[in-house]
């Protein structure tokens, strides 16, 4: 019984960190882009740890990119890459920022344009963690009723 209470308490948090994410992705929809130019290209190490991983893309390494951009006149600069932070191997940083322009669009929130990003990854994120979040949820809900 206490685990099927686990289940259901962790598939609520899913579900409202899915639905969080889903918001979000739909406000960036209404992100304005505009040309920026990028003052520094570095590997930064990914908060809570840098190890590598073994088989895929994943890693302790993000990319830190500086760049300055303009809205409405006013000078902006931003070291955001993307939304979330997520960790690739270094040598993929690397690969990254060696392809990465002088200049580059710079996506922002006509509400609050000091919050440059270079990437919109919205991803299915949101909609998988829903997904899951329903069927533990259903789970819990069988095994608490049985």
């Amino acid at each position: 019984m206490a685990s099927a209470i686990v289940i259901v308490v962790l598939s609520c948090g899913a579900i409202a960190a899915g639905w969080g994410y889903v918001r979000t992705a739909r406000r960036m929809r209404s992100f304005a882009t505009v040309r920026g130019r990028v003052l520094a290209k570095e590997v930064a190490p990914l908060p809570g740890g840098t190890r590598e991983g073994r088989w895929g893309k994943g890693g302790g390494s993000m990319p830190k990119v500086t760049y300055s951009y303009t809205v409405d006149g006013v000078a902006h600069t931003s070291d955001r890459w993307s939304y979330a932070m997520r960790g690739y191997k270094r040598s993929l940083v690397e690969r990254q920022l060696a392809a990465l322009p002088d200049e580059v669009d710079v996506h922002y929130d006509p509400l609050a344009p000091e919050r440059g990003r270079v990437r919109l990854e919205v991803r299915l994120a949101g909609r998988v963690l829903i997904g899951g979040g329903v069927v533990g949820l259903i789970a819990g809900t069988v095994a608490l009723l049985s």
